[in-house]
């Protein structure tokens, strides 16, 4: 059948593109006022919000993994798009639920009634308070958390197959293929661009319900927009295998109603593990440490028939799984340093004994994505402590208007419409002169404008006004660094794991990539929660003070992410030649 095309491509991508926009509207919407929602109307502290933003967007990350798995083997990717529109278009409607605001009440004052604890324990009216007391309302929390479940589930089915099917929609050997996904991925970031401004501004100046009230109605959009334009994908995202659908799976019911079925239970684990941030990141470094050895040592059999007579090869590839797993899971530094130990001695080993270009370009792309963490972890820095710096110490009036903390984070987006294709052109101009770098020299690029751009927010410091607080201008600049930071990383990390992984495995390749980067939103917010302060002290510290906490941790992470980048560029000629001709 003959697609219809508009603009020159097929109708398809304008489904992809409107249904994305929407999907990304409802989650950065949500995302950048969830911090500011937890801290100031449940009064959580900064560190337990930290927690819940980083367990979320920690599985928002991994889940796509299986969501991908399940759509390749079963459902196809139309079915698993429609399900997690749905999921998305529910969990965001809970999130309008707010219930009743927290309520703190000070050490040293008497209860005017009495309080019942989430223990039982009641404490009489008249009584003085010998510390502070919190009475958050549990009922909407634990809805809050459901539809934190509903919104990772429905991500984890939706965002890796809308993009799969962009590809889908063209031949292998169109032409018009790059201009596609350059027009769908400014779909994303037109979504996230207005979803930030107009969520943020509803949810701060009305009520968090209208921002994320708003954020949902987008999503249905997204739902509705593709199921009416579904008829213009012509059947590339269906199932492969329909039959395999209709098969009975659990008693009578068949294998497609078993998956749904299954999901829906499985929310009340995803629920669970949204309040537990801790198991969610050992459980990141546990498959991320096995799916790296795993991929070197699928590497090293590559030309053999195996690799299981090399004793001395397993034996370090085990030593490396046991040693990262006890480090994961106990957190000590004998452990992780034991782990690099082991790790070293493995990859040096096949060095020494596998001169495949495989193995090399294999050991080179786990470096990459290894030193990618350390990128996103600085990035992430922007829905997490960025934002709470922006709502605390940031002189936010322009021209007698209060711009609103989380507005600040749709720079991004707006840099990333501003700048992705001039760069792009950029490269392509260096690349016919060739003077392109290499795409180590481009990771350290990218990781050192992460550091410089916190590095703005430190000099910022030094210029406050009379009230003690920090131009806007600052924070524009470190936007604008972590922006083309990141369109030096983003973009030409995938391409990396396309070019240099073995095709038998790109799948698995770029699920370690996507791993990675769910990692490093973990850690990201830990590193937030070094800049912790506390609800209850959020009254009584003054600005300085908080503006010296942050600070003191910005000019740590800018000279991380500029030592990081000098040591990633130091090794690129290295880097470079292991990749065996490959750019």
């Amino acid at each position: 059948m003959t697609q219809t095309e508009l603009f020159g491509h097929p109708k398809g991508l304008f489904v992809c593109f409107t249904t994305e926009l929407w999907e990304r509207f409802s989650f950065y919407g949500m995302k950048y006022l969830l911090l500011l929602y937890l801290t100031k109307y449940h009064l959580f502290t900064d560190a337990a919000s930290y927690d819940v933003l980083g367990a979320y967007a920690g599985l928002v990350y991994a889940l796509p993994l299986i969501g991908g798995l399940l759509a390749d083997r079963y459902l196809g990717m139309r079915k698993a798009v429609v399900f997690g529109a749905i999921l998305l278009s529910l969990g965001h409607a809970t999130m309008a639920f707010e219930g009743s605001q927290a309520t703190l009440y000070a050490a040293g004052s008497v209860l005017q009634e009495t309080l019942t604890l989430d223990s039982g324990e009641k404490i009489l009216a008249g009584t003085i308070l010998a510390e502070e007391v919190i009475i958050q309302d549990k009922i909407a929390l634990n809805i809050f958390f459901f539809a934190l479940a509903l919104i990772t589930l429905g991500v984890g089915f939706l965002k890796p197959n809308i993009s799969a099917i962009v590809g889908r929609l063209y031949e292998l050997e169109d032409t018009r293929r790059d201009a596609g996904y350059t027009i769908y991925y400014m779909g994303i970031n037109i979504g996230s661009f207005a979803a930030v401004l107009l969520c943020g501004w509803l949810g701060e100046t009305f009520g968090w319900n209208y921002g994320f009230g708003t954020a949902g109605i987008g999503m249905l959009f997204g739902l509705f927009s593709f199921l009416y334009g579904q008829r213009y994908l012509y059947n590339h995202a269906d199932p492969s295998e329909p039959k395999k659908l209709k098969e009975a799976f659990l008693g009578p019911i068949n294998t497609e109603w078993s998956i749904y079925l299954i999901s829906i239970l499985s929310l009340s684990i995803v629920w669970w593990l949204v309040q537990h941030e801790p198991i969610v990141h050992i459980t990141q470094n546990s498959m991320l440490i096995v799916a790296i050895v795993a991929l070197i040592l699928y590497s090293m059999s590559y030309h053999q028939e195996s690799v299981l007579h090399d004793k001395a090869a397993l034996t370090l590839a085990t030593f490396s799984v046991v040693t990262g797993l006890v480090w994961a899971i106990t957190g000590k530094d004998i452990g992780l340093g034991l782990m690099l130990l082991s790790l070293f001695a493995f990859i040096g080993y096949g060095f020494k004994t596998n001169k495949s270009p495989e193995y090399r370009r294999t050991v080179v792309l786990m470096f990459l994505i290894l030193s990618s963490v350390v990128f996103w972890a600085l990035f992430e820095q922007s829905a997490g402590s960025m934002t709470l710096y922006a709502d605390r110490v940031l002189d936010r009036d322009v021209n007698g208007q209060e711009i609103r903390a989380s507005m600040f984070g749709s720079l991004n987006a707006g840099f990333i419409m501003i700048l992705a294709i001039p760069l792009a052109v950029f490269w392509t101009w260096l690349g016919r002169k060739n003077m392109e770098p290499s795409t180590p020299v481009k990771f350290g690029l990218g990781i050192i404008q992460a550091g410089l751009g916190f590095g703005a927010l430190v000099i910022g410091a030094h210029y406050t006004n009379d009230a003690g607080k920090v131009a806007a201008i600052w924070m524009v600049l470190a936007y604008l660094l972590h922006t083309t930071g990141e369109l030096c990383i983003s973009p030409v990390g995938l391409s990396a794991v396309s070019k240099l992984s073995i095709h038998k495995v790109v799948g698995v390749s770029m699920g370690t990539w996507f791993l990675a980067t769910a990692l490093s939103e973990t850690i990201s917010t830990r590193i937030g929660k070094m800049a912790s302060i506390d609800t209850s002290g959020v009254e009584q510290a003054t600005t300085e003070a908080m503006l010296a906490t942050y600070t003191n941790l910005y000019s740590t992470l800018m000279w991380i992410g500029i030592c990081v980048g000098l040591f990633v560029i130091l090794l690129s000629p290295w880097l470079k030649k292991e990749m065996k001709g490959i750019h």
